[in-house]
């Protein structure tokens, strides 16, 4: 069965829980690689299987060379001990990986949590390309281009929400979780790239981390949120470690000359440190 075909398939599963994020209409129908709404408002599937829901692509500082180093690294398994704690959290049949980059997380926890389907959203087309390409995993999430503040889901449609180092909208993940539905939010802690920051940064502003403004930010909204901490050390080999410096927008400030030594330089590993946020609403 080709991308479109397994797309087509998945939105005919939970076409009840997708709405037209144009108008807010049900959609009504999934016909030769068109899903349309009550409205006639229609998005087309790429030949890839992915879906675009934006009036216009909007441009980002993540290009494709980054995405690309991001997979590189994620595909290594830089994220697995953390995402094994997230997904002892999910639970029901719909999961949105909001802000899911180019799909590595989102097809990881597919794999792993076989009772639900998974959809992947973000607003870079370029990782959503990326997040596409390839053969197709087993079971395959459904890949689109979409705006957080205007998902394309009905009203208490998702059973869980998974929020991994990305921007939230709280209203919107409110709006479309189930009563009893999780969100689960993941944060870097401050010993996160901590060897990479010191050498960035040695002194400075930027030379620690603190998540308290978006830890906060997420307990004000939610009163009640339960945090696991995740820390592990990651063995970099060279190949790696390029790709995690050029993956991070940490290092985006640094001098041409500074790059260069860095990169010269290495590091044998890296440290990886989260906070894993779980809300039950």
């Amino acid at each position: 069965m080709n991308k479109i075909a397994l797309a087509s398939q998945f939105l005919t599963a939970h076409l009840n829980q997708f709405e037209c994020p144009v108008c807010h209409a049900p959609f009504t129908a999934i016909d030769d690689g068109t899903l349309r709404c009550q409205n006639d408002h229609t998005f087309d599937l790429s030949k890839k299987g992915t879906l675009f829901f934006l009036n216009a692509p909007v441009n980002t500082e993540y290009t494709d060379e980054m995405l690309r180093n991001r997979q590189q690294m994620l595909t290594s398994g830089f994220f697995e001990p953390m995402l094994g704690e997230v997904v002892k959290h999910l639970q029901g049949d719909l999961v949105l990986d909001a802000g899911s980059g180019e799909g590595t997380t989102t097809k990881w926890l597919a794999s792993h949590y076989p009772s639900g389907d998974f959809v992947g959203l973000d607003i870079s087309k370029p990782a959503i390309n990326i997040a596409g390409s390839g053969v197709v995993s087993d079971p395959q999430p459904l890949f689109a281009v979409g705006d957080l503040a205007k998902l394309p889901f009905e009203t208490n449609a998702l059973s869980s929400i998974v929020n991994i180092l990305s921007p939230a909208n709280y209203q919107e993940f409110d709006r479309v979780l189930q009563p009893g539905g999780v969100l689960i939010k993941v944060i870097p802690n401050s010993h996160y790239l901590t060897e990479l920051r010191q050498l960035v940064y040695p002194e400075g502003e930027h030379a620690t981390y603190d998540n308290a403004p978006v830890k906060q930010h997420f307990i004000a909204q939610y009163g009640e949120v339960d945090f696991v901490p995740v820390q592990y050390q990651f063995e970099l080999t060279p190949a790696l470690f390029k790709a995690l410096f050029a993956m991070t927008p940490l290092t985006w400030q640094a001098s041409e000359e500074r790059r260069n030594e860095i990169l010269n330089q290495g590091l044998p590993n890296i440290t990886a440190d989260f906070e894993v946020g779980i809300v039950h609403l």
